[in-house]
């Protein structure tokens, strides 16, 4: 009786210690597992940041080259069409300068832009002349010996090209605007200045002649 108990004893702890040895073997097997899939995952997502990262910084970079390119587009649109001067009110501007002596003008400016900056088919705008604005290309700029500037330039009006000149020095712009609806003179003092008729310049000068004559005695006949 002893002895069938004692075998039966051995039987069960037999049995035990292998269902303890399959555990522990399993759960180690699963350990394994696991550490073996975490190191493979790591690297996949590793990789398919790194090329997105690239594509983004890709065309982060073509954006700013599109931005730099459209900016010296624009700048060289801008140069393109030089303002030559800003308008301003006759009050403002006797404020600053006085006009002619017994010519009124029929404008007021204050000049933005200096010859020597440009060259031979850059092209100026003189706006607000009696209403119109003049779109002039440069012909020729002439660098005088005293500093000063002489530039050509002109426009065309139905077929019919119109020719004006510019003389420009540090203190002082004189223009002659030759355009379909008659001549124009723009003066400036220290870049502030008056647009004026041509004519009524003219009509102006013409009044300075001396109306008095002095008419000598006929001397009588002896």
């Amino acid at each position: 009786m002893n002895k069938t108990i004692l075998i039966v004893l051995a039987l069960v702890l037999l049995l035990a210690l292998g269902l303890f040895y399959s555990k522990a073997k399993e759960h180690k097997t699963i350990k394994v597992h696991t550490e073996k899939k975490v190191p493979d995952t790591l690297p996949k997502i590793k990789q398919e940041k790194k090329p997105t990262q690239e594509v983004n910084h890709t065309k982060q970079t073509a954006s700013t080259v599109e931005e730099r390119v459209s900016s010296v587009t624009l700048q060289k649109e801008d140069n393109s069409y030089t303002p030559l001067y800003e308008t301003l009110t006759i009050e403002e501007a006797q404020l600053i300068a006085p006009p002619r002596k017994k010519v009124a003008p029929i404008g007021a400016i204050q000049m933005k832009q200096h010859m020597s900056e440009l060259q031979k088919n850059d092209t100026l705008t003189l706006s607000d002349v009696e209403g119109s604005d003049y779109t002039l290309t440069v012909q020729s700029i002439h660098t005088n010996n005293d500093g000063s500037t002489s530039t050509t330039a002109n426009y065309e009006d139905e077929g019919i090209t119109y020719t004006t000149t510019i003389t420009q020095s540090d203190k002082s712009t004189y223009i002659t605007l030759s355009t379909a609806n008659g001549l124009y003179e723009i003066e400036t003092n220290a870049d502030t200045g008056y647009i004026y008729k041509t004519i009524d310049i003219r009509k102006q000068l013409q009044s300075r002649t001396p109306n008095d004559v002095i008419i000598l005695p006929i001397p009588k006949e002896k």
